[in-house]
């Protein structure tokens, strides 16, 4: 007597084989995925590393361009610049302000 399979025992092995094959390719496609994620994270960092490095040599740049002893040798009394006495600088205080404030001016 031969025996038979029935037609849902054919259809459950078949659908638990299509689902092993499924799953393994589910599995290489996130992996793949993943590694492409870490690609453009690592190529994003080297980028952000590159423009901390500029920025620092830009502020470095403009700490330079913006120095007293550049601002003394450039022409700056010709054109009607000078830097003020030390009298007549007048500080304001910053913060809250609730009242008049007193300042000075001698001459």
């Amino acid at each position: 007597m031969k025996y038979r399979k029935s037609r849902t025992v054919s259809a459950m092995q078949a659908l638990s084989i299509i689902l092993v094959i499924a799953s393994i390719f589910c599995i290489v496609w996130l992996r793949g995925s993943v590694t492409t994620l870490e690609y453009k994270l690592s190529s994003l960092e080297h980028a952000k590393m590159e423009a901390l490095r500029d920025q620092k040599s830009l502020v470095a740049q403009r700490a330079g361009l913006m120095t007293l002893a550049r601002a003394e040798r450039t022409d700056l009394a010709g054109m009607g610049f000078s830097f003020p006495e030390r009298k007549k600088v007048v500080y304001v205080k910053s913060g809250d302000f609730k009242g008049a404030y007193k300042a000075s001016y001698t001459k």
